[in-house]
């Protein structure tokens, strides 16, 4: 398969994942669980709590309550939901919603809900992108610490900055002449690059965006294509916190490629039923997703 088309293949499936009942634009609260037991507000009469050695979250089902089940499986009375995987799993699902048992870094814990009826699907249009740019495409070095360093983030949501990343090591690639000393974290077995360019803001979402890449062998090397840079998932709802670049990451002083979102429902954070994204026209995309947010 040709670069471009690879590039097209992942642009759908990108597009795919974004409008699917447990995609960026279907989450439509999150909910912070401690040791007091509270009612979740989507399942009345379903509780959650948690102790601080658990490794995810409780819920309790009334006899007469709603129909809830756990990984498929229903359940009644008590039931543990471990920490959300990097696979999806496990969830909570009843009716429209299904929920995930989210934390960061294991500190603290929040139940994200998603509607497959959300109003951001259904007033999904488009999703604008850049064409694919083969300069784009560049040799990175990863030059390993000794022990992969715990680093304090900075978040969307004030309440989470401090949240630690994990930072195996410098991330070295030259951009426009330019040499950067980049911070990547680790995240569900890949390398993620948050950054921002000088597309940011007037072409570009704001306050940057996300690369991942496959983490390096024993030679350190490591490709990154800008051309697969995507908006965070902060970008598509409120309800999301997502890191943001570090100050070495800031200004980028290419655009090497990837996908841009603007805002046309005014500035400032938006409402996951005041999003409206549109598509670049191209070959590939053209018409992919109609106003429902269904691929054809």
């Amino acid at each position: 398969m040709s670069a471009l088309a690879e590039h097209d293949a992942w642009r759908h499936s990108r597009i795919e994942y974004l409008t699917s009942p447990t995609g960026n634009l279907a989450l439509v609260a999150f909910q912070p669980v401690d040791d007091e037991a509270t009612e979740i507000e989507q399942l009345p009469g379903v509780t959650t709590w948690r102790s601080a050695e658990d490794a995810g979250v409780w819920i309790n089902v009334p006899a007469e309550g709603p129909s809830v089940c756990v990984e498929g499986v229903p359940v009644t009375g008590d039931a543990f939901v471990a920490r959300l995987r990097a696979d999806g799993t496990p969830l909570i699902t009843s009716g429209p919603y299904a929920i995930d048992a989210f934390s960061l870094d294991g500190s603290d814990y929040e139940l994200r809900v998603y509607d497959a009826n959300s109003a951001a699907l259904e007033d999904f249009s488009h999703l604008e992108v850049y064409d694919y740019d083969p300069s784009g495409v560049l040799t990175g070095h990863l030059s390993t610490y000794d022990d992969n360093r715990l680093i304090p983030w900075e978040f969307t949501r004030e309440a989470d900055t401090g949240h630690v990343k994990n930072v195996p090591g410098v991330l070295s690639v030259s951009i426009d002449g330019v040499e950067h000393n980049l911070t990547a974290f680790v995240d569900s077995g890949q390398l993620v690059l948050v950054f921002a360019d000088g597309t940011t803001k007037d072409e570009s979402y704001k306050p940057g965006r996300f690369l991942r890449m496959t983490l390096p062998g024993a030679d350190g090397v490591v490709e990154m294509d800008f051309n697969t840079a995507f908006i965070p998932p902060c970008g598509f709802s409120y309800f999301y916190s997502c890191p943001i670049p570090p100050e070495g990451e800031r200004d980028l002083s290419a655009d090497p490629g990837g996908r841009k979102g603007r805002r046309l429902a005014g500035s400032g954070p938006l409402s996951p039923d005041a999003l409206r994204w549109q598509l670049k026209p191209t070959q590939f995309i053209e018409s992919l997703i109609d106003r429902s947010g269904v691929l054809p």
